[in-house]
Parts: C-alpha cells; sequence; structure tokens
C-alpha cells in the first residue's frame, strides 16, 4: 500500500492541532486521535483498493516497430465494478525503449472500458519484449494506493528506420527518366531466354529445334529465344570487426545493412533476382538469388537483429561460396571497410579472382575521422603523428581501390548517410550500361 498525498494532508492537521495547543494535553491527545484516525483509515483504504475493483486489462501494440520513430501502444481498461475506479498504470517497456508519458493516470466509470494510450520511441534494432503491467488502484477514500503487477510479456521486433528509403525511390526515378527514348546497344549472343515456338528455317542451328513439338505437329519446328533482360543481384554483407566502426550515432554495418535492403527492394523492383550472404569468420546468412516480392522483407527480417561481431572476416568462404553457388554471371555487391589494410589486401585477391566470370561492386564507407585529420594543419608533436597516420591510410587505401579497379572490379566509395542512395545508383547505372 502506499499514501497518497490527502495521508499526509491529514497528519499536517494533527500537527496543527498540537501546534494551536501549544503542547497542552488535550491538544497531544487530539494529534495522537487524529493520527490513529488517519492510519486506520488509510489501511481500511488500501484492503478496499485490493479487493473491490474488477479490472481487466488488454494491450494493443504492434508487432513490430521502427527505430527513432513513435509508435502508438494502448490499453483496454475493461472496470467490471459497480463503482468508479482511478488507477494509474506503467507498463516495463522493451529494452532502450521510452514512452511518452511515461504514467498514466485516468478514471474508469462503473461497468465501463476505456483506453489510455502512449508513444514507444525505440533507440535500437533487434529482437526485444514489452514486460508486465504494473498498475495502482486507489482506494474509493483517497487515502491508498494498492500496487498490483500482471503478466504481460509480448515479443516485438524493432526495426531499422530506412531514412534514405525516399532518397532511394526517387534515384529509381530518375533511373526510368534516364531509361526513356530509344538506346543503341550492341546486343551480343543469340540469346538464353526461351520466347515461343516457330516454324524451322534452313538458316536456324539444328540444337534449336525442339523435337517434341517436331514429333507431335510432324514438322520441323525450332525454339526462338531472346536475350536475358533479367539479371542476378547477390549482397554480400561483411560483418566482422571492421564494421563496427561508428560514423555519427550508427555503425558501419548498420548503414550497410539499410543499403542492403533498400538495395533488394531496388533489384526486384526492377525485375531482377536479389539474395544476400552475410558473412564474419563464416558464413551466417545464405539466400539464394530470387525474384519475388517477398524477398525484400525476407532480407530485412534476416538482418533487423543481426550485428557486427568483433572477428576477423573471412572473405575467402564467403566470396568463394557466392561464386560457386551462382551459376549464371551475377552482381555481387560486397559492402565491407578498407580501413584495416591486411584485410583488405586478402578481399582484394578473391575479388580478381571472381572478376572474370561476375562483376564485383565493392562499395566501402568512407572514414570520416581519417578525412578530417588528413586535412589538419599540426601543430604539436601529437597532431603530427596522427596527421602522418591519416595520409598514410589515405594513400594506401587509394592505392587498393585503384588496384581493385584494374582487378575488374567497380569501386563506390561514400559517406554513411549516402551509402544506400549511392549504391543503387550505381546499381542501375550499371544495369543501364548492360555491364551485367
Amino acid at each position: 500500500m502506499i499514501p497518497t498525498r490527502r495521508v499526509f494532508e491529514l497528519g499536517a492537521l494533527a500537527l496543527l492541532a498540537l501546534l494551536a495547543g501549544r503542547g497542552a494535553d488535550w491538544s497531544a491527545w487530539l494529534a495522537w486521535a487524529l493520527c490513529g484516525a488517519t492510519l486506520a483509515a488509510f489501511v481500511a483504504d488500501g484492503m478496499l483498493a485490493g479487493t473491490r475493483p474488477m479490472l481487466t486489462f488488454e494491450r494493443q501494440a504492434p508487432a513490430q516497430i521502427h527505430v527513432d520513430r513513435p509508435h502508438r501502444v494502448g490499453w483496454i481498461v475493461e472496470n467490471r465494478s459497480p463503482f468508479a475506479v482511478t488507477i494509474r498504470l506503467r507498463d516495463l517497456l522493451p529494452e532502450t525503449a521510452l514512452a511518452t508519458p511515461a504514467e498514466m493516470t485516468a478514471s474508469a466509470a462503473a461497468r465501463s472500458r476505456l483506453e489510455l494510450a502512449y508513444e514507444l520511441t525505440a533507440a535500437e534494432r533487434g529482437e526485444f519484449a514489452f514486460g508486465d503491467l504494473i498498475y495502482r488502484v486507489r482506494g474509493p477514500l483517497g487515502l491508498a494506493w494498492r500496487q498490483k503487477r500482471i503478466a504481460a510479456a509480448q515479443a516485438v521486433r524493432s526495426l531499422p528506420a530506412l531514412a534514405n528509403w525516399k532518397a532511394a525511390e526517387l534515384a529509381e526515378r530518375r533511373a526510368l527518366v534516364r531509361k526513356a527514348g530509344s538506346h543503341r546497344y550492341r546486343w551480343r549472343g543469340s540469346g538464353t531466354m526461351f520466347e515461343a515456338l516457330r516454324e524451322y528455317s534452313p538458316e536456324d542451328d539444328i540444337r534449336w529445334v525442339d523435337w517434341k513439338a517436331t514429333a507431335r505437329l510432324g514438322r520441323p519446328i525450332s525454339r526462338n529465344f531472346e536475350t536475358e533482360r533479367h539479371q542476378q543481384v547477390l549482397l554480400l554483407l561483411d560483418a566482422s570487426r571492421m564494421m563496427t566502426t561508428y560514423c555519427g550515432a550508427r555503425t558501419k554495418f548498420d548503414a550497410a545493412l539499410e543499403a542492403a535492403v533498400l538495395a533488394t527492394r531496388t533489384a526486384v523492383d526492377q525485375g531482377d533476382s536479389a539474395g544476400l550472404l552475410v558473412f564474419s569468420d563464416q558464413v551466417e546468412v545464405y539466400m539464394h538469388p530470387r525474384r519475388e516480392r517477398t524477398q525484400p522483407s525476407a532480407v530485412m527480417t534476416a538482418l533487423y537483429a543481426r550485428r557486427a561481431r568483433l572477428v576477423e572476416p573471412d572473405f575467402e568462404t564467403a566470396i568463394t561460396m557466392a561464386a560457386q553457388r551462382s551459376a549464371r554471371r551475377s552482381l555481387m555487391i560486397l559492402f565491407t571497410d578498407l580501413t584495416v589494410i591486411e584485410a583488405a589486401r586478402r578481399m582484394l585477391v578473391y575479388v580478381r579472382s571472381i572478376a572474370r566470370r561476375h562483376l564485383p561492386l565493392v562499395v566501402t564507407i568512407a572514414d570520416e575521422t581519417v578525412h578530417e585529420w588528413e586535412m589538419v594543419e599540426p601543430r604539436t608533436a601529437d597532431e603530427l603523428y596522427q596527421v602522418g597516420v591519416a595520409n598514410d591510410l589515405v594513400g594506401q587505401r587509394a592505392a587498393l581501390l585503384e588496384q581493385l579497379r584494374r582487378g575488374g572490379a567497380e569501386v563506390l566509395e561514400s559517406a554513411a548517410d549516402q551509402v544506400a542512395t549511392r549504391t543503387i545508383e550505381r546499381y542501375l547505372d550499371l544495369k543501364r550500361r548492360l555491364r551485367l
């Protein structure tokens, strides 16, 4: 039982009575009587608050929320008692989440239902859960709160906010505008995608004859092919220690995760197949490229609770597995970091090995701290050392990117807040230029 403000006001009356009588016996007896009556009323009120009300509670919460976006969470309160009840609620929130307001107070009329709501804002992505409901019921005398707790655990998924999804849509629209009109391209090969059956011509290759249709119709029938226009895109996402570096309020892995989800959606919208491979010191997730409209949601489900780990990346296993499971030429977009030069040099070897058959696109996030130090004018010995290290890293990074380009790979270096948009723009540009 928890006393209300009214209890302290009655206690103050006892003190006033004692002061008014200037400590006389009658004032002392009056003060004690007031204190005793207040205490008895407080206990009785608390007991009534705990036994009389008949209340039920039901939480109305979304199954998934997005980071940094407010979401409405409601509580349906039903008072089955024949009298009004004053209640105060506090929900046990998912980890790292905030509620506005944190506490709700209301009066439920007799035999009625009401809804109390607050706004929930999550600070991190992942798998979380609501806890129990803690509520207080005020007694009919208004002297005591009776606190209770009911089990109300409920799982909730906190998804990344995808702050750049509007910019990604704009990039798609710009690509459609560029594709408008007529363009001259040189199409190589006879095509691999079946279009229709037609009468056999003496100029046709014997391999084009459809023998089943020929036997059924009694005359030579050939297959007609068209050039494959739908490509295959495989996203390789590095989840090792190199991606744990913070760029502002989020890590490089968070930025690459957003880019991977948005790039998957764009690829599916373009009619291409999109797949995902997440790796660190081992392959953690592999999703074969598919063209279904549900693929972006599947990629989001696979990534939303995943975090980069403090381990070394195994580029050999990841890139080799991606190449082996891609029977046809694919665009392989590798999201990684080049800050650790030794690990990046290992990556260079395997990227070169797949460039003969596939088109690799290495996407790396620029290190803003290194670039800032590169531009600093040193004034102390420590600053001179830091500027020297920054210049050395920038030089090695530039040389590594140039080696990737010479090895047949496409390279994209971007700031963290632009990596999603620029990746989509590069993918659409490669598709427009028929590089795939």
